[in-house]
Formats: C-alpha cells, sequence, structure tokens
C-alpha cells in the first residue's frame, strides 16, 4: 500500500514539475529567410527589402505558461535612421502588432516582446509571426535576421549570433529535482510518525 501511494505522490510530482517549465523555442536559419552570415551581400536570402515581407511560425509549447517572450535578433537595424520593421502576431487568426525591431547598429541584437496571456492559446497551437519590411520609406533600408526565439516561463536565450545556439538549460530538471526532495521529506516525515 506504501508503494502504490509513494507513485501517485510521484506521479503528481512529475506532473506539477513539468507543468510550468521554461523553454526557448528558436527558430533560425537556414528555415526561411533567416541569414546564416552578416558577410553576405546585400541580397536575398540574406538581406530583405520593404516588398520582401514573410512570415514564421514556432513549434507549439504545451503545458502552463506563466509568461512569454518573443526575441527577434536582427543585424544592424537602422531605427535612429528612420528603418521601421514591424513584428506581429496573430491573436485568435487577428494580425496584432507587437512593436518595431529595435536592434544594434553594425551589430547582432535581440529586441524583445513581451506577450500577453491573450497569446497563450496561440503558443500553445503554434505561435504565428509576421514582418514587414521598412514601412517608413519604402525601400531605402534592408533588414536581415539570425533568430526568433520564443521563450515560456523564463526560459535562457541563446546567443543572437547566427550559428551560435548552446541549448537553454531546462528548468525541468530543477523543478523535478525539488519535487522528489520534497516527496523525501513528505516520506521521512510519515515513517517517522509510525516509529
Amino acid at each position: 500500500m506504501r508503494i502504490v501511494k509513494l507513485l501517485v505522490i510521484l506521479s503528481a510530482v512529475l506532473v506539477f514539475s513539468t507543468s510550468a517549465y521554461a523553454l526557448v523555442d528558436v527558430i533560425e536559419y537556414p528555415t526561411g529567410y533567416f541569414c546564416p552570415d552578416q558577410a553576405s551581400t546585400y541580397n536575398s536570402p540574406y538581406y530583405r527589402w520593404f516588398n520582401e515581407d514573410w512570415g514564421w511560425s514556432h513549434n507549439a509549447i504545451g503545458g502552463t505558461i506563466t509568461s512569454a517572450t518573443l526575441d527577434i535578433s536582427a543585424w544592424d537595424v537602422d531605427a535612429a535612421s528612420g528603418e521601421v520593421d514591424k513584428i506581429y502576431a496573430y491573436d485568435e487568426g487577428v494580425l496584432t502588432l507587437l512593436g518595431s525591431l529595435t536592434g544594434l547598429d553594425d551589430d547582432w541584437g535581440y529586441t524583445n516582446f513581451v506577450l500577453g496571456t491573450n497569446f497563450y492559446n496561440e503558443i500553445a497551437s503554434g505561435l504565428q509571426i509576421f514582418m514587414e519590411i521598412d514601412t517608413a520609406t519604402n525601400g531605402n533600408w534592408a533588414v536581415t535576421l539570425a533568430k526568433s526565439a520564443l521563450t515560456v516561463n523564463g526560459g535562457t536565450l541563446p546567443d543572437p549570433n547566427p550559428g551560435s545556439n548552446p541549448v537553454p538549460e531546462p528548468g525541468t530538471f530543477m523543478l523535478l529535482g525539488s519535487g522528489l526532495v520534497g516527496l523525501i521529506g513528505y516520506g521521512k516525515v510519515k515513517f517517522s510518525k509510525k516509529a
């Protein structure tokens, strides 16, 4: 009987520890038109111009979501000089503006977009992103992206540079470990009462 109770408690701990995990879903080259090389020429597929808008989808992420962000790594975004590259996400089928890329001048850098709870259902089914390039000047600026990182529950972002994608340490193991410690403590208290 004790083994059955222990198995029930262990399965509850496993369900709890995997329901609110930290995860980062990264879309990067050669998917779509994400740039593999900052030294490439100013031609597609490495750079995209105002008439080359496009979108992509992240993988579905299940479980309990407590927070979510979208981080897009772009090269040489000239926002201070007038470049406006708008990022949208679908919310219940409606294209919703998240904001514009900021990035870094002559360097790879992330632009962070905090996703509200209204996007959690979309994240669970595969968040769809759309990018509208150079909306302010219609043709003077181009953009290139390295990564689109969808982070849930405080996952660790990868390096923004192309080709470097260290695997983020999953929070699941930490939650599982703390659950097992609690289970051991519960067992010690229960068995010490019988002694």
